[in-house]
């Protein structure tokens, strides 16, 4: 025997290192973090939520009033009607005589000047009365009234911001246990990141920063001609190794409403796709690293079987270093399921995680030809 022969093991070994180096060096993180609880900020201080929405009106009247009857002593909440041409301008009049705590900004269409997110957000944190700053989607709600509560009382020392996690509504359907998985898998990736002193994103769904962070990086200036990356850019951009914090509890999470296609999730995914490039290089480095590490796995292990093949003992080495790989991989993506509440993904990982790389790949490949990332 050759070194040649040698050549596929040591392949498998290598990516089973270097996948166990990247899940002990971040993922287990997630798992090892507990918050202090004589370190939480208890002076309860003023929080102004934020929501950007664009013809929302039936979300809007849905979910709005669970984010206005929060248990919390001193909040607002922030809705900027978007250039609406639905029901959204009046349901608001309606809901402001109903809850004081409400305060709307409406942006006009100026077919000259398009606007956007961002800039909408842009109007909201420069109406907010306070410094701590919440934001949501309108086609979310908070998990409990406790949720301005638990996003505020991460502000201890030098936090300027938190990270919450961002849940999307079951259904018994295929594609929503895809948009789980990722959601999960996501989350697991940015948490414990974060966690390990290198944050490079969040989701606006649940997100919360300082208003005077968002002014010290003039706003969204540095990425303001990519029309999204309102949260994860922005995070990237002004997060450091000690200014982010992290929100695990379930009372902490907002739910939001799922794609109903698969499409139309495959838009969503790329414009997600399309923001990544613009993240710091250190970051990509570590994505990139994971990605290929996984994806590697593969086309070694095919490799093994072809070397292999007549080899028995050497076969069952090589497929035993592959099913460990793997199954170390879905013992942690399977205690993140349970940790954000989804049990049901546990059973289906073999299948799920499989197919998962070529979305991605798709997703990835789709946001290279596609001029906006839309």
């Amino acid at each position: 025997m050759n070194l040649v022969f040698y050549l596929p093991l040591a392949l498998l070994g290598l990516l089973l290192l270097l996948n166990l180096f990247y899940q002990y060096r971040f993922w287990l993180k997630l798992f090892t973090y507990k918050d202090k609880q004589s370190a939480f900020n208890r002076q309860e201080q003023a929080v102004s939520v934020i929501i950007a929405a664009r013809n929302e009106a039936e979300n809007l009247a849905r979910f709005l009033p669970a984010f206005l009857k929060q248990d919390y002593p001193d909040f607002e909440i922030i809705v900027v009607n978007d250039c609406s041409y639905d029901e959204s301008a009046d349901l608001l009049k309606e809901m402001q005589l109903l809850y004081p705590r409400l305060k709307v900004v409406t942006i006009e269409e100026q077919p000259k000047y398009p606007t956007g997110k961002k800039f909408a957000l842009t109007l909201g944190i420069k109406s907010a009365e306070n410094n701590l700053l919440l934001f949501s989607d309108a086609d979310c709600y908070p998990a409990s009234d406790q949720w301005i509560r638990q996003m505020q009382k991460q502000y201890i020392d030098k936090t300027e911001i938190v990270l919450g996690f961002g849940a999307y509504a079951r259904e018994k359907t295929l594609l929503n246990l895809f948009i789980q998985y990722d959601t999960i898998l996501t989350a697991l990736h940015y948490f414990s990141h974060a966690i390990a002193g290198r944050a490079y994103m969040g989701v606006g769904r649940n997100l919360s920063y300082l208003r005077s962070l968002f002014f010290f990086h003039k706003g969204f200036v540095a990425h303001i001609k990519h029309p999204s990356g309102d949260d994860d850019l922005f995070v990237n951009q002004a997060s450091t190794g000690k200014n982010v914090r992290v929100n695990l509890e379930p009372e902490s999470f907002t739910i939001s409403l799922p794609e109903k296609s698969w499409e139309a999730w495959s838009r969503q995914k790329t414009r997600h796709a399309s923001t990544g490039k613009y993240y710091r290089r250190a970051d990509r480095n570590w994505l990139s690293f994971f990605a290929l590490t996984h994806l590697l796995l593969f086309p070694a292990f095919g490799y093994s079987l072809y070397v292999y093949l007549s080899q028995p003992v050497w076969l069952y080495i090589s497929s035993a270093v592959f099913a460990f790989t793997l199954l170390h991989r879905w013992l942690f993506i399977g205690l993140a399921a349970r940790k954000f509440g989804d049990t049901r993904l546990v059973w289906l990982l073999p299948v799920i995680d499989l197919y998962h790389p070529l979305l991605q790949i798709g997703w990835s490949i789709r946001a290279l030809f596609s001029k906006s990332g839309w």
